[in-house]
């Protein structure tokens, strides 16, 4: 609503100065005087529109999102297994060694860095 209101007055507002443009061109006392009422309400109606685009820009906007998440949202654990022969991993054999997790395999042997693989 606000911006037909807005856009009819800054038509309001070109007619209204050329309107004032054509009476001060033509001359004369009289027409002088029109013009620049034309081209004072013209203005005015600018004035108008700036005063209103501000005042909205001012106003806070509401956003609303809808998110939809897919998956059961169930937690599983997975069973880890040497990277070498295959074989499991306890907890137990899992060290956190320098910011980093290390796993030494109880059936081969192998230390080796613990990667965690994507989600997707």
């Amino acid at each position: 609503m606000i911006k037909i209101v807005g856009a009819m007055s800054v038509f309001g507002g070109l007619v209204f100065l050329g309107l004032g443009f054509i009476f001060i061109v033509a001359g004369g006392p009289d027409n002088m005087l029109i013009g620049a009422v034309c081209a004072g309400l013209g203005l005015l109606l600018f004035l108008v529109v700036y005063l209103m685009v501000r005042a909205e820009a001012k106003r806070p906007t509401l956003v609303t999102q809808n998110i939809q998440m897919s998956g059961a949202g169930e937690f599983r654990e997975k069973a880890i297994q040497c990277p070498a022969c295959g074989g499991s991993v306890a907890d137990k054999d899992i060290k956190l060694i320098d910011g980093g997790l290390m796993l030494s395999c109880p059936f081969c042997g192998k230390v080796s860095a613990l990667e965690e693989q994507p989600k997707w």
